[in-house]
């Protein structure tokens, strides 16, 4: 599911109000005020329901993840636009809480392709920590498509034996891939709503590679540049 994860941001936290339980909120604040709440994750996470996330994002936290483990005084906004917040017991549901306030994640619309699994879109922060935190490493760039699309890849994928993922232009990439787009400058911007619907589609079906094909392929990637 998609969901989105709203933490505290300690320098707007007057109160102290950072892993205080609900009650506590409600007595040192009057409520949960969205103004002191920033955007740590919003995309896609293996989960059916409130107990799975809480699980997911203390063990297994997902690409795009920039955020503490979660905690009391944490809040999850489902795909439904309900919103949650993770009390020392279970999570209270916040009818009011106007996400509008909340800090967005500054950052870019990207394409994330993981081993066996569908394309989902994410926005990735800015940044070159984010970036690495998102493949697991330091990160490799590559253009082996014909339009400002390029995929960013952990530099040591093969080397440390992550999983194969996709093959593009006769090579193969392994562990988590990032679709981006560049700005022209150096850096990156947003895909666009036609790059994500036609890498999604290219990219569709996971394949099943190897760890021989995976070894096999090392130093042999052919790659075409625009």
């Amino acid at each position: 599911m998609k969901i989105k994860v709203y933490q505290i941001d300690q320098q707007k936290d007057e109160n102290d109000l950072l892993f205080e339980n609900y009650a506590g909120v409600v007595r040192l604040a009057g409520g949960v005020d969205p103004g002191i709440y920033k955007t740590v994750f919003d995309g896609h996470i293996d989960a059916e329901n409130l107990r799975d996330i809480y699980t997911a994002l203390n063990w297994e936290p997902p690409v795009g993840y920039n955020g503490h483990q979660m905690s009391v005084s944490d809040i999850v906004e489902l795909e439904d636009g309900t919103c949650h917040f993770c009390d020392s017991v279970g999570f209270k549901h916040l009818p009011d809480f106007d996400t509008s306030k909340v800090v967005p994640i500054i950052g870019h619309r990207m394409l994330v392709l993981e081993p066996h699994k569908a394309p989902y879109e994410m926005v990735i922060p800015e940044g070159l920590e984010a970036l690495q935190q998102a493949v697991g490493g330091y990160i490799e760039c590559t253009y082996p498509f014909d339009d400002n699309a390029f995929v960013i890849s952990n530099d040591e994928s093969k080397l440390i034996g992550l999983e194969g993922n996709r093959r593009i232009n006769g090579g193969i990439y392994a562990g988590v891939m990032l679709i981006a787009a560049d700005d022209g400058q150096g850096g990156t911007t947003d895909l666009t709503d036609e790059q994500i619907a036609a890498y999604t589609q290219r990219f569709q079906e996971p394949e099943d590679i190897s760890p021989e094909e995976v070894q096999a392929d090392m130093g042999m990637m052919f790659i075409g540049f625009p």
